[in-house]
């Protein structure tokens, strides 16, 4: 080294430093470690996160179809295993004796080869969703499990389907005593379940390799998402272990049990004529009520945070893609030259109409699909329990009430066919609200907050400086938050900590210099010590929650220390371009964090210190 006042403590911090900052920041960009090519395992991870990032800018159709799709079969496939058991545990036909209504029936035994079949297709579903996990899991080759699971799911579908039409045609006693049980019904559901799930498995597969829009596996999912399934199988067992255990106490049938398992868990409360009356069971019930409201609200925000995150940066990345297009296209009609200034203002422009585009879209979604499930199973109902006098009105207001977990119990399910369909409709309903109610809190809930804070300055709580609008107040106090928090935490570790140490040695050596040696006090100097200041202040908003956005003032601080002209006619980067920050797949602090790191390296090679 030529400066003895930078040696030793610059060179230990710089090399830290670099290490830490080229293994979690230059992969995003350059895909390289240190001059050298990367490691099978950070190829694997780099393929990965690219095919995630690459599926963002797809048609919504084509990420669905790698994304959703697959989710949906690990969702429900471990739920349709469920009923298939209910279906299996008891026989399909019963008979109502004369003066009796439905819910006092005598079972009638099924025949063997009805029970035969229905324990292969049992069998089968089984092994399909066996296949399914191991491939989430990446333990078996995506080209060999996912075949094999949309065939077994498709055999374990038809079966039922075929047993069903037989049971209906063959197996019917008189009319006027006979009744088809739950059993038969969850049947149907399991045979409908399948018979979607494994289509949707088929448009995944036909997309991987008829299509070729993505790769065929599910390295688009990330471990969170593919651990979902084994959310949802541990809730299946739950639900079957107290069906049974409860059942056994309180002389239920277990498909009963199921049925009282699932509107307890779900915290829904019919007040129906299932309800603990053993001590040991009322014993039981609470630490099982607790467990099992445990793993919903799991279950509930691995899907909220699946479906609905992914979503919406999905769909706002999409939004800044076309927006970006629309206004680079009306500035080539133009044929006019762009300062950088406006084009950062453009830029702005652009996240904004896709913010409002991502609000908007979630909120209109999930408004449609709380629309689907309440209107549409309030019609399921009213058809379900017309013995009970059921009408439209009454069945919406049953669904509304149970949607919300109000359960007045007025109204509950009663016949075979409705208590299926309600252990089906609610574990799709209670997660449909929850988005939906996640999906207002930025819109609708946000505007009554705006609105709150609008009220108390101009009320109650008036500032003495000029008032500046609600919608400046809520993004300052939110912005602010975020760096106290972000500034809270107990301790800085990994790059934080890096460039922060980076930052405070550089500055504190070039001191010393300044101090010691006349000649060193060159423009190098000063550019490092300020780049370095610069990186160790960036640290600082590593995480803020929102994102970090800067100011153009401060941008054009940024840039002097980039050495980037205002005039960005000769640069590799713009505003709206792919080498931009709008486009990069980070938040602006990470995007500056790397150029300014790229930088600093170059400074000082330029001096000789690294």
């Amino acid at each position: 080294m030529n400066d003895p006042a930078l040696d030793g403590p610059l060179q230990e911090a710089a090399e830290a430093s670099e290490r830490t900052l080229r293994k979690r920041l230059e992969r995003r960009f350059t895909g390289r470690i240190d001059g050298r090519a990367p490691t099978a395992a950070l190829r694997r991870e780099q393929k990965e996160k690219r095919y995630r990032n690459d599926g963002y800018f797809q048609p919504k159709r084509w990420w669905f179809t790698a994304t959703a799709f697959p989710l949906i079969a690990g969702t429900f496939g471990p739920i349709a295993n469920l009923m298939s058991v209910c279906a299996l545990v008891q026989s399909w036909r019963e008979k109502i004796l004369p003066g009796q209504k439905e819910a006092n029936a005598i079972r009638v035994p099924d025949p063997k080869w009805l029970l035969a079949v229905n324990a292969i297709s049992l069998v089968f579903a089984i092994c399909a969703n066996l296949f399914l996990l191991l491939n989430f899991a990446h333990r078996m080759r995506y080209a060999i499990a996912q075949p094999l699971t949309i065939i077994f799911w498709y055999i374990a579908s038809f079966l039922l389907m075929a047993l069903v039409v037989a049971a209906h045609k063959h197996l019917r006693l008189l009319p006027e005593d006979h009744t088809f049980s739950q059993s038969f019904y969850y049947a149907i559901i399991s045979a409908i379940t399948y018979f979607i799930i494994s289509t949707l498995l088929l448009w995944n597969l036909l997309g991987a390799w008829v299509f070729k829009k993505y790769p065929p596996t599910f390295t688009s999912l990330t471990i969170s998402q593919r651990t979902l399934m084994l959310q949802t199988v541990s809730y299946s067992l739950y639900i079957a272990l107290g069906a049974g255990i409860f059942s056994s106490l309180e002389g239920w049938s277990f498909v009963d049990g199921v049925y009282w398992a699932d509107y307890t868990l779900l915290t829904i409360g019919l007040g129906s004529d299932f309800a603990p009356k053993q001590l040991v069971s009322k014993a039981l019930l609470i630490p099982y009520a607790v467990v099992g409201v445990i793993m919903i609200g799991l279950i509930v925000g691995s899907v909220r945070g699946l479906f609905l995150e992914r979503g919406k940066i999905n769909v706002r990345r999409r939004a800044i893609e076309k927006e970006r297009r629309k206004i680079i296209k009306r500035l080539d009609r133009q044929d006019s030259d762009t300062d950088s200034k406006h084009e950062f203002e453009l830029m702005r422009g652009v996240q904004n109409v896709a913010d409002r585009v991502r609000r908007w879209f979630g909120l209109g979604t999930s408004f449609t699909a709380f629309l689907i499930v309440w209107l549409g199973g309030a019609i399921a109902f009213m058809v379900s329990e017309k013995g009970q006098g059921w009408n439209y009105f009454q069945a919406l207001y049953f669904t509304y009430t149970s949607l919300l977990t109000i359960g007045y119990g007025d109204f509950y399910p009663r016949s075979n066919f409705g208590k299926p369909f309600f252990v089906i409709w609610s574990l799709i309903a209670v997660p449909t609200v929850t988005i939906l109610i996640s999906n207002m809190g930025d819109t609708v809930v946000n505007w009554v907050k705006k609105g709150t804070l609008w009220l108390g300055q101009k009320t109650i709580l008036p500032e003495r400086k000029k008032f500046r609008g609600p919608h400046k107040v809520n993004k300052e106090i939110e912005e602010a938050k975020g760096r106290e928090e972000s500034r809270k935490k107990p301790s800085k570790k990994g790059i934080q900590k890096d460039i922060e140490r980076l930052g405070n040695v550089v500055e504190e050596s070039e001191k010393k210099a300044e101090e010691g040696h006349n000649e060193t006090n060159k423009p190098e100097h000063h550019l490092g010590r300020k780049i370095a200041k610069e990186i160790s202040a960036l640290a600082k908003d590593i995480g803020s929650k929102p994102p970090r956005k800067y100011e153009w003032d401060e941008w054009k601080r940024f840039l002097e220390l980039l050495g980037q002209p205002q005039n960005q006619e000769d640069d590799k980067w713009r505003w709206l371009g792919h080498g931009g920050p709008l486009l990069s797949g980070v938040t602006e602090t990470e995007w500056i964090l790397a150029k300014m790191c790229e930088r600093l390296e170059e400074v000082l090679v330029g001096e000789k210190v690294i």
